[in-house]
């Protein structure tokens, strides 16, 4: 049998289901909601290319411990992109450019509580694959599609997770790799759907998620509020309110269910195979009258990445590098001591036996109340919630001083 990655260690990048010959391998939902892979021992051949393929146990290296080539604070130029962009519509305008060149590019969307991954062929294919999607998206098959579309020989963007990208790029032959640009993100950590789930359960009328966040009162570099927003069966939207904290959103910010495999990152590099990353420029005080319509933070890692930059209607700004980093430490740094904390560990059996009011104050940390019951959590809550902040920053800040020193 194959040596596969572990349930601590496994990201979810299903590319190994996309390389199996004998469609031996399988994802299922595990008991914290999160994706995983089981083998089936009468099918599997034990060829062993589903191991050369995992970006987790071939050996491989997503990047390495030096700056990017060039850091860019940037936002679209297309006041509608920009506009359905969560940030500032860099990916949008980066498909646009790809697309109109007669590529095709790759991105995720909503199906109902879903989130996919999907060739995107037309401006109108784009705007479902804008903004932001605070779950876990599957990508099972798109490396495949993504394969033939090069051999066809269309270029195309790829946009994803760094651990996703990571397996494109172990799945796609090298070969292949001079048409394929490659755009990863500035990665938070994957929440498990468990929660999507959960809301979707207790709102009847649920029918799919509109959009995690958007920019209906603007963008800010600190102090961003999400607004979750989905669609009835009647068809009419609802939002929630921003003053109340959500299962969904504010559960993904908590980083309380995520993958065991992001509390300890090993696609968090500040140099990567990819071409572009990108994300919030959290953080910014340089660029304070684009800040309504949302920053961007742009690394570069490759002359693909430049060239791509410059093609797309896209305005590149001098931004401090440093002082980026500093606000966004996921760039260089993917451990976080949040997957020993016992809310984690419990979350399977928690999530199968309490209502979604009391996963909300668990998971999302709704825990201001008068109900003494829960002043014990909240406490817990502030307190190992100040120290892991701490930690966590004073060793990104370490990682950051040691990535600048002799630049």
């Amino acid at each position: 049998m194959p040596k596969l990655a572990t349930h601590h260690s496994c990201t979810g990048c299903m590319g190994c289901i996309d390389v199996c010959p004998k469609q031996a391998i399988s994802k299922h939902i595990g008991s914290d909601g999160h994706y995983y892979v089981k083998v089936d021992p009468e099918k599997c051949v034990e060829c062993g290319l589903c191991e050369r393929t995992c970006p987790v146990v071939n050996g491989s290296s997503y990047g390495k411990e030096s700056p990017a080539r060039s850091y860019h604070a940037a936002w679209s130029l297309n006041e509608k992109i920009r506009k359905r962009g969560a940030t500032s519509g860099l990916f949008g305008a980066m498909a646009g450019c790809v697309i109109a060149s007669g590529g095709v590019a790759v991105g995720v969307r909503m199906e109902g509580i879903r989130c996919r991954y999907f060739i995107i062929r037309s401006p109108e294919d784009l705007q479902s694959a804008q903004g932001s999607k605070y779950t876990a998206s599957d990508p099972e098959g798109i490396y495949s599609e993504v394969r033939t579309e090069l051999k066809g020989g269309r270029r195309v963007l790829f946009c994803g997770l760094p651990c996703h990208v990571a397996a494109c790029l172990s799945v796609i032959p090298e070969a292949l790799h001079h048409k394929l640009i490659c755009v990863d993100l500035i990665c938070g950590g994957v929440s498990s759907p468990a929660l999507l789930e959960i809301f979707r359960k207790s709102t009847p009328d649920f029918s799919a998620v509109k959009s995690f966040r958007n920019k209906k009162y603007g963008w800010k570099p600190s102090g961003f509020k999400y607004n979750f927003t989905f669609i009835r069966n009647d068809g009419t939207e609802s939002e929630a309110s921003r003053d109340k904290k959500h299962l969904v959103t504010d559960g993904f910010a908590c980083e309380l269910t995520d993958r065991y495999s992001c509390y300890n990152c090993r696609f968090a590099l500040p140099s990567r195979k990819s071409d572009i990353t990108i994300g919030d420029l959290w953080g910014d005080k340089d660029y304070p009258a684009q800040h309504p319509e949302g920053v961007s933070l742009a690394m570069v890692h490759s002359t693909k990445g430049e060239e791509l930059l410059r093609e797309a209607d896209i305005s590149l700004n001098p931004v401090d590098p440093g002082k980026a980093l500093l606000s966004n430490r996921r760039v260089v740094d993917g451990r976080s001591v949040k997957q020993w904390f016992p809310e984690r560990r419990l979350f399977p059996f928690l999530s199968r036996h309490l209502s979604p009011s009391m996963l909300t104050r668990i998971y999302a940390g709704d825990l201001k109340t008068r109900n003494p019951l829960w002043w014990p959590l909240a406490l817990w809550r502030l307190v190992s919630f100040r120290i892991a902040e701490k930690l966590m920053r004073r060793r990104s800040g370490r990682l950051i001083e040691r990535l600048f020193r002799n630049q």
